[in-house]
């Protein structure tokens, strides 16, 4: 302990000595950092009582890391303790505390059954007996086994209870998903409940004016009909005087062949009706084209460069939901581009969270029937199509959503290290 060539030596064996002991008149027992050293004539002898050591020395090492997963759990439930706080904010908490939680279920289930085979070792371990001899007896004392095998008892008792702890806190965390997905589920039901109204209301509305229109369309039909023969035979425009209608109105008209007329009004309006009902078909057929791509993003944006974005185009819709955690705002408009989706102008709606800054919902309305053939985009192409303009703005936050797990894995290095060097100073008291 002198610092001299032998401790040195040793140094390269056991690391920095710690303490050394004269067990007899030959034999001297050394600590190190990493591991003690029995020199001597009779070191040999001595080869029971240090595997015996051994054994309780790697039990210890082992219960040493296993407090510090331990640590490290209980720091997991604590940060998923914060991410179900923070449940209403981030629209994907409640897959990430799902998830989160089976982790935390299957790791708890784990060092629950190690500890108990660890119980059980210790159980089995016997404690050899005291020697007869001088220096056996030294040794026994300078190793302190008859007291480690009820300590290392203790403390696997204390992981025990700090094991139920966790499986307690485990299933408060359970509870409180279970309250962030029936308040998700609550708010769903009120919206699908209200929307669910409003078309109930909207569809009553629709089928009374779609009879209506066609009800009038009937009647526009038959009227128009009338009122350009009236404009044929009547007294304002006398087409009856003239010399190529003037023979045919005498004697066909104006003769006994009213019923005959009649029948060709009657005519004349049908094909009227049969024209305006052709156009309206024709109005319809191609307003029915639509393809609605709908894109779940729920990724994190920065909130200028999307205002910029939005800022050049032309918005034919604005909503936006102010509460005390989201500040949801959509905003619809259409594309004037048209060369760049095929000849026709699509409807896009874009739904964000503008506090929180997280794009949630991307909405593509596209008539195909309005595009030139050949250069109609599919559903796919259309989801490509979007999304290709967003990235090339360069909305995409990716840092601020790896942030989260970044402090996670800083904070579990940190523990480590706070708990090995608490071992460390353990270990030199």
């Amino acid at each position: 302990m002198d610092k001299g060539e032998y401790e040195n030596e040793l140094k390269q064996v056991i690391g920095d000595t710690k303490a050394a002991y004269d067990i007899s008149e030959h034999d001297t027992l050394i600590f190190g950092a990493y591991g003690l050293l029995v020199a001597g004539p009779n070191s040999r002898h001595h080869e029971p009582l240090l595997c015996a050591y051994l054994q309780f020395i790697t039990i210890d090492i082992f219960v040493q890391n296993f407090f510090a997963r331990l640590w490290i759990l209980n720091d997991d439930m604590t940060v998923t303790n914060e991410i179900v706080g923070d449940g209403e904010k981030d629209p994907k908490a409640l897959t990430r505390i799902r998830y989160r939680i089976c982790k935390l279920a299957r790791d708890v289930i784990q060092m629950e059954e190690i500890l108990s085979y660890l119980l059980e070792a210790l159980e089995i371990i016997e404690i050899p007996p005291e020697p007869p001899e001088q220096a056996g007896r030294s040794l026994y004392e300078r190793l302190e086994i008859s007291g480690m095998r009820n300590q290392l008892v203790r403390r696997a008792m204390d992981l025990k209870k700090n094991i139920g702890g966790s499986h307690k806190n485990l299933d408060v965390l359970r509870e409180m998903s279970s309250a962030v997905a029936e308040a998700k589920m609550f708010h769903l039901n009120e919206a699908v409940d209200l929307n669910t109204k409003r078309l109930c209301t909207l569809q009553g509305n629709n089928e009374r004016a779609a009879t209506s229109l066609g009800i009038l369309v009937t009647i526009f039909s038959f009227i128009l009909a009338f009122e350009v023969m009236d404009r044929i035979t009547g007294p304002g425009w006398v087409v009856s005087n003239s010399v190529w209608f003037g023979n045919f109105y005498r004697s066909f008209i104006g003769g006994n062949a009213g019923p005959i007329w009649v029948i060709i009004n009657i005519v004349f309006g049908i094909i009227m009706w049969g024209i305006l009902y052709y156009t309206d078909y024709n109005i319809t057929y191609t307003s029915e084209g639509i393809t609605t791509v709908r894109i779940n993003v729920n990724r994190k944006i920065f909130l200028d460069r999307m205002e910029e974005f939005l800022r050049a185009k032309v918005h034919t819709f604005e909503d936006r939901q102010y509460d005390t955690i989201n500040d949801i705002v959509k905003i619809t408009y259409e594309d004037k581009a048209k060369a760049d989706w095929g000849n026709t102008k699509p409807i896009i709606s874009l739904e964000f969270d503008e506090r929180n800054q997280y794009l949630l919902t991307v909405t593509v309305k596209y008539n195909r029937r309005k595009a030139k053939k050949g250069m109609v985009f599919n559903a796919l192409e259309l989801r490509e199509k979007i999304m290709d303009e967003l990235e090339n703005m360069n909305v995409w936050d990716e840092k601020g959503e790896d942030k989260s797990h970044q402090d996670l894995a800083a904070d579990k290095r940190a523990a480590i290290q706070v708990l090995l060097d608490e071992d460390e100073e353990e270990d030199e008291d």
